[in-house]
């Protein structure tokens, strides 16, 4: 085997050093769109990419998301449970945006052939997803394509840390969150069975049928794409992932790891079973031997090392003693529960107590970790409310002037004065609890908390294309610092900046 890819590695490196002449597009990216990442293949081939998006203040930085299905029937396999996602690369262009790469369409015939070591002919069969391969070949066609870009296009490829980034199936919970939209949808529509499908689901997914697939795998990029652009996430063929199976155990997986997992369903799934949660175990052997299943496939990420380089190193390790941090600003006996446990651990002689005395630090590091990303989400929240608020007193501002308008058009109008006055009560009201909230922001969150959860929240709103929240954000940020530091807005003052924001944050 290893002299076998040798020889094919030589063949696709002579090759790379030729002109080849380009696939057509048809066949690699059938539906090319804005912000597509297209990387080289041997052969003159391509094969496109999308961002997938994750707001990340630091390399520690991940996000909680809900994956699986509250579904009963499958609740064995994938009931409800929490899972975390995070974003190796770092967006050079927006704070506080790191991102990984998925690939749009499911890895077709003629990319996978592209190296065999034989260049392929580029025909409309070469189109249809690769099926009928096992989870090592999959993964294995992987780390030829990595091996294949790092020797011949490394300058195509993201960078982190002065390190190209590699190929690789995705983990579960990259490609289940990347299914359901990512940041690119609300949580309560991330939370749905599948993304949205506006135009009915047979415009977005090959599922059994004859109004669908007609029982057969069908060519990549045929229909509507999910919210982050991606292509036949549901059904068509099913998706290896990194993963090994497991049952579920309620918010928990099972200890026992078995065979692979495969996500999406296929051309056979009913459209009734189509959903993002579905996983399926992969058992890679039966009483014949290796098993091969002629509608499982498999699609690609690209991503960086978590520990590209020493400078990397150094600041994972800085951040992972930040993590316990109490936030209290002083290392004094008693202030500091991390502190005063390894001082503890340090005064004693006995191992066994030691240990134990060990043991508790652990849990307490673990419970303040829990508690300061409880706090970030929570203080992301209540920054959310605010910027909504502050839309709302705008929004009610324009309303006002038009009830004005109308009253001095019709002096006489008891009911148009009296609903002026009712419109300005309200945003009185709202204006005082959107004082209220900034106020209590600044009270309850540090200043750096504020800070990096005020930019996640903006790049959430870019990545949801909700436009005009960035200023008000800003605005509830400053203050909310102003607050901590004793100095809240006024009322008058705060009403002034946010008409001043009128022009940026409503579109007339």
């Amino acid at each position: 085997m290893r002299a076998a890819w040798r020889a094919a590695a030589a063949s696709l490196l002579a090759g790379s050093a030729m002109a080849q002449t380009p696939w057509p597009a048809e066949l690699v990216n059938p539906a090319a769109a804005a912000e597509d990442v297209l990387l080289p293949m041997p052969c003159g081939g391509t094969m496109a990419f999308r961002r997938v998006n994750i707001p990340s203040a630091d390399a520690l930085d991940d996000r909680r998301v809900q994956l699986g299905s509250p579904e009963p029937r499958f609740s064995y396999v994938e009931n409800s449970r929490s899972d975390y996602v995070g974003g190796g690369f770092v967006d050079a262009k927006s704070k506080n945006q790191r991102y990984y790469l998925i690939g749009k369409y499911e890895v077709t015939r003629l990319q996978f052939d592209a190296l065999s070591g034989n260049c392929p002919a580029a025909n409309p069969e070469g189109r249809l997803p690769k099926t009928g391969i096992t989870w090592a070949e999959a993964s294995y066609f992987a780390s030829r394509y990595a091996d294949w870009l790092a020797k011949n296009a490394a300058a195509k490829l993201p960078q982190e840390d002065g390190m190209p980034g590699f190929v690789r199936l995705p983990t579960e919970a990259e490609w289940e969150f990347a299914a359901r939209g990512g940041v690119s949808v609300a949580e309560a529509v991330f939370e749905q069975p599948a993304f949205p499908m506006p135009d009915g689901a047979q415009r977005y997914a090959w599922y059994a049928g004859t109004d669908s697939s007609n029982n057969e795998l069908n060519g990549i990029g045929l229909l509507k794409p999910n919210p982050l652009g991606l292509h036949d996430m549901l059904g068509n063929a099913g998706e290896f992932v990194l993963d090994a199976f497991r049952l579920n155990k309620h918010s928990r997986m099972h200890g026992q790891a078995g065979g692979y997992v495969v996500k999406g369903g296929d051309y056979r799934t009913a459209l009734a079973d189509l959903r993002s949660a579905a996983r399926s175990e992969y058992i890679p052997i039966d009483k014949n031997g290796e098993r091969r299943d002629k509608a499982t496939g498999l699609r690609l990420v690209v991503v960086p090392g978590a520990l590209p380089s020493t400078g990397r190193l150094q600041s994972v390790r800085t951040l992972w003693t930040n993590l316990t941090s109490t936030g209290g600003g002083t290392s004094q006996a008693l202030t500091d529960p991390v502190k005063e446990v390894e001082a503890l651990a340090k005064a004693t002689t006995d191992p066994a107590l030691k240990a134990r005395i060990e043991g508790v630090g652990t849990v307490i590091k673990a419970n303040i970790q829990a508690r300061n990303e409880q706090r970030d989400r929570s203080a992301k929240s209540e920054l959310r409310v605010a910027a909504y608020l502050g839309r709302k007193i705008l929004e009610d501002g324009l309303k006002i002037r038009a009830q004005e308008m109308y009253a001095k058009l019709a002096p006489d109008d008891k009911k148009a004065r009296a609903a002026v006055d009712a419109s300005k009560e309200n945003l009185d009201a709202t204006l005082n609890y959107m004082m209220e909230t900034v106020k209590q922001i600044g009270l309850d969150y540090p200043a750096a908390t504020m800070s990096a959860q005020g930019e996640i929240l903006k790049r959430e709103f870019e990545a949801r294309s909700v436009p005009g929240y960035a200023p008000l954000i800003d605005l509830v940020v400053r203050h909310g610092l102003g607050a901590r530091n004793g100095k809240p807005p006024t009322k008058p003052e705060l009403l002034t900046e946010l008409t001043s924001l009128e022009a940026k944050v409503i579109k007339q």
